[in-house]
Order: C-alpha cells, then structure tokens, then sequence
C-alpha cells in the first residue's frame, strides 16, 4: 500500500539522518557535498563576470534532501538492502532533480577520497547517462561546476587534517 511505501521512506531517511549522525567519514562526505553544491550553484548564478560570493546561498528543496538522505545508506555500504531498490525522482523540468542525483554523485566522489587511501581513492565513483539532448549540455555543465568545486576544495586548508588532504592527493 502507499501508506507502507511511505513508511519505509521514512524509516529510510532516518537511517540516512543516523548514518550522517554516527559515521565522521559519512558526515564530512555530506558536509563536501553541500559545499560543492553550494558553491557550483553560485558560480552558475553569478554568471560569466559575476561575483559568486555576493549570490544568495542556494537551499535544498525538502524532496531532493529527503532523496538523498534516504539514498545514503545504500551508498555508504555496499552490501546493504537499498542496493536493490531503485527510487524514481518524477518532478517536471526545472523541478530540481539535477541537483538531488548531483548531490549523491558528489557525496560518493567525497566519500571515497575520504575512506579510500591513495590510488584506491581515486578514478571514476559516477558514471552519469543523459536521454534528452535538450537537457544534456546544460546538465554537463551543472555537473562538470560540482567536480570543479570538489577538486578546488581538495587543496584548501578547511579540508585538509594535520597536514593530509582529506579529499586526496
């Protein structure tokens, strides 16, 4: 029934509030990917000679929070049941699903530099697939600002922990 659907999203969205809660790697990963976020919405939003900094700061709409929470703890353990659930994000065009599935692929991006030493950090985490050819450079480009905006805070100082860059070398 819908009322037990919606039941085991709730119950799922917890775990991912509990799993952010009780893990630092967890925490730190979507502490990166609000970052990221953050700061590739303002470069967008400022436009070609804008200051991104005098940008308001971006907010997460309740649905795409609410996705990615429930989606965290089948990302963060690789033998965990929510492996096999697909969950459909059906909202219409400017609704906010890029951001939703570009939250997830930056807090796996951050979450394997930050659990995986060295080589093993490194690679490809998100393969993405585009379908409609109006959306698709667009989307490349919301995408391409989230990757630069991680590989720009892998060098600074507040993600860095006594002299080792936490998001990798």
């Amino acid at each position: 029934t819908l009322l037990a659907a919606a039941e085991r999203s709730r119950a799922r969205i917890e775990a991912g509030i509990d799993l952010i809660r009780r893990d630092r790697w967890a925490r730190l990963s979507f502490q990166a990917m609000n970052e990221a976020i953050a700061r590739a919405a303002r470069r967008r939003n400022a436009g070609r000679n804008g200051d991104p900094a005098a940008q308001k700061p971006p907010k997460w709409r309740p649905f795409q929070l609410a996705f990615i929470l429930l989606n965290l703890p089948g990302l963060n353990d690789k033998l965990h049941a929510d492996r096999e659930i697909v969950d459909l994000l059906f909202f219409p065009t400017g609704g906010g699903k890029t951001e939703a599935y570009l939250g997830l692929a930056a807090w796996t991006i951050a979450h394997r530099r930050l659990t995986a030493a060295g080589k093993l950090g490194a690679g490809v985490s998100v393969l993405m697939r585009y379908t409609l050819r109006l959306l698709t450079l667009d989307q490349l480009g919301r995408a391409s600002g989230v990757v630069c905006a991680l590989e720009l805070m892998r060098g600074e100082p507040a993600w860095m922990e006594g002299g080792k860059k936490l998001l990798g070398d």
